[in-house]
């Protein structure tokens, strides 16, 4: 029997012969499964959703450059002499016996109506306003950051699912293939002890591999399952789930400068960190308004009656007023202090953050640069197993090799064509890694 060599042409070149993941399964593909795992990803939702909170915190803090309207009704009974005059005095009417020179007590009680319309437009909020629009706007920001990093770590993820389940799929194919060829060496080696060419150490010899392969098969099954469930639950699904392995085209530049630019510069995360840090400066200034001075202006409109929505009593009123914070126990004085302080922890925090993640990228880059080799080492690995277990066989067919040899090579044919996936899987993950590090992971 002769051994064809290994098929050249990258990731897709090698055909399956036994895939289970391909019998009645969804047959599904990298671009689709990324689109699937996306728009199912509940944590997606969770970081649109907290950023759409941030969008609607904004417009709250612009509504307080507008009036704030208030119209509100009330209703009093009293016989208690000084509110029953005022009430009466509200309404107009001042021809009453509490206006005497000696006020009576009333006998009856007293009801009063009030319908107010009031108007507060602020002036000058001593920053307060001001500041927190422009924190409201860097929340906002800081959100939209966030978010799109938790959108690329799912696809971060769903890469190392979607080619951990494709790897399971090679390697149960080929430890499929390995023990069908084990099996037919068993064939052999019978036959050989039957004709009384070959010992029975060696005929157990072969059994005992036979049963090492179908150990490994089960194993295989078992990574199989394991692979398959994490897929569906990045996909919210429980169908079988058979892919389809393809070059995802992740680029890749022996430029490690370039990547850690790309990182300093576009990093969501730190972008996120460094508008949490801008928040803690317009808290700072927005401490330090306090001590400004605050100037709104006021309107109201009034009725006043004895009855339900009466007409009596109308009067308009209307000025401004100034408020200047003289002294609240060292309260706003701690408070700049606390917010020094905060405002600190954040730059020391974005300082930190930067260093880990050209760490990250510089281990990631690296990855890179390994996988790629260890690829082209284990091509040719498989090659020399395929070279090593077609002259082994022949030898075996002529009596010029023992079985031990034989099974030796097929074995070493094996972990050479699972090494060969693995170091496949290894450099697509290593690259969605590094594009992940430095931010840019589509």
């Amino acid at each position: 029997m002769r051994f064809g060599r290994l098929p050249s042409g990258g990731l897709i070149a090698l055909l399956l012969l036994f895939s289970a993941s391909a019998q009645g399964a969804e047959r599904l593909g990298y671009e689709e499964g990324k689109a699937k795992a996306l728009s199912g990803s509940r944590l997606i939702k969770a970081y649109e959703a907290d950023a759409e909170s941030a969008q609607y915190r904004r417009q709250q803090a612009i509504g307080g450059y507008m009036p704030q309207v208030t119209l509100s009704e009330t209703w009093m009974n009293t016989d208690e002499p000084s509110s029953a005059a005022f009430a009466k005095m509200a309404q107009g009417r001042f021809d009453m016996q509490y206006f005497m020179d000696e006020l009576a007590d009333p006998s009856d009680r007293i009801t009063n109506y009030r319908t107010k319309l009031e108007i507060v437009q602020p002036i000058l909020a001593g920053g307060q306003i001001h500041y927190g629009v422009k924190q409201a706007d860097a929340m906002h920001r800081a959100s939209l950051e966030t978010a799109e990093r938790v959108r690329q770590s799912t696809v971060y993820n769903f890469n190392r699912a979607f080619f951990g389940l494709a790897l399971a799929d090679k390697a149960l194919s080929t430890v499929k293939v390995s023990y069908g060829r084990t099996s037919k060496y068993y064939s052999m080696t019978k036959d050989f002890y039957d004709n009384g060419l070959i010992v029975m150490s060696d005929l157990l010899v072969a059994e005992t591999y036979l049963l090492m392969n179908d150990q490994a098969v089960k194993e295989a099954e078992k990574n199989l399952a394991v692979a398959s469930s994490q897929l569906q639950r990045l996909l919210d699904t429980d169908n079988e789930i058979a892919v389809i392995w393809e070059d995802p085209g992740f680029s890749f530049e022996e430029n490690l400068d370039k990547y850690i630019s790309l990182a300093e510069s576009g990093r969501q995360d730190l972008k996120a960190m460094e508008q949490y840090a801008e928040t803690a400066d317009f808290e700072l200034k927005k401490s330090k308004s306090a001590f400004l001075p605050q100037v709104a202006l006021f309107a109201d409109y009034q009725r006043n009656d004895d009855e339900l929505l009466g007409n009596n009593g109308e009067g308009y009123t209307f000025g401004a007023q100034m408020s200047l914070n003289l002294f609240r126990g060292g309260s706003d004085y701690n408070k700049v202090k606390e917010e020094k302080a905060n405002q600190l922890a954040a730059l020391h925090r974005i300082a930190d953050k930067k260093l880990e993640i050209k760490s990250e990228v510089k281990g990631a880059y690296h990855s890179v640069l390994a996988a790629e080799k260890q690829l082209e080492a284990a091509k040719k690995q498989v090659q020399s197993a395929y070279s090593a277990l077609e002259i082994t066989e022949n030898r075996f067919k002529e009596g010029l090799s023992k079985v031990t040899e034989l099974l030796d090579r097929e074995v070493e044919l094996r972990q050479a064509e699972l090494s060969l996936y693995m170091s496949e899987y290894s450099l697509i993950v290593a690259k969605a890694g590094l594009h992940f590090a430095a931010g840019i992971l589509k």
